[in-house]
């Protein structure tokens, strides 16, 4: 209602100037033009500004996607490369027998029992956790033979279960359930093997 007022009084102004009827016919055509446009400029600055919003949430999208593509997740990582993401835990203890056989894991219950050996000596326990742990596989690695079942308890993860064995003064183990085998250190071989003799002894495997 105040704009119709406004444009009245701006009609009644006009009557007084001195002019022809195009002229006046004119000046009513561009005053109720420009009485129009505002409503018309509004109404192209909101239908681009959704149209813009749109587009950034699109592009937004569509990087977020393309992140995901190029940076798997954690846990993706980590099935995929589990050595190299477990190398943080340190192992606490051990504990260790004869094995039966290469298909049977000895050490599931009864750990007290005669013929298991429990290890803490730091240098044992630091050797066997750079071996099962390493990023390396051993790709020349002799068949298993005689070998022992050897439990290996971490102070923030779940235990591994392995087969150790000696192949010509060269120590091996292998997670149970996996493939890799994994060598210790040529440096720690007679130190592994001198410990081993002594348990057999004591324990009477």
């Amino acid at each position: 209602m105040k704009k119709s007022f406004e444009l009245e009084d701006s009609f009644r102004s006009l009557n007084h100037i001195p002019r022809s009827e195009i002229q006046k016919r004119k000046t009513y055509n561009t005053i109720l033009q420009a009485s129009k446009n505002p409503k018309r400029y509004r109404y192209i600055f909101s239908h681009w500004t959704g149209v813009f919003l749109t587009f950034a949430m699109i592009l937004a999208c569509t990087a977020f996607l393309l992140v995901q593509v190029l940076n798997p997740a954690y846990g993706e990582q980590t099935a995929a490369k589990p050595a190299e993401l477990l190398t943080a835990s340190d192992i606490v203890v051990t504990y260790m027998t004869k094995s039966v056989s290469g298909d049977i894991f000895s050490l599931q219950s009864n750990l007290t029992r005669k013929g298991v050996s429990i290890i803490d000596d730091p240098v044992w326990m630091k050797t066997m956790n750079d071996a099962v742990n390493s990023r390396k596989a051993e790709t020349n690695a002799p068949v298993m033979g005689d070998s022992y079942d050897l439990l290996l308890f971490y102070d923030n993860r779940k235990p591994d279960k392995c087969k150790l064995w000696v192949h010509n003064g060269e120590v091996y183990l292998k997670r149970i359930k996996e493939t890799k085998v994994y060598k210790i250190d040529s440096g720690k071989s007679v130190f592994v093997t001198n410990l081993i003799d002594k348990i057999e002894k004591q324990a009477a495997f």
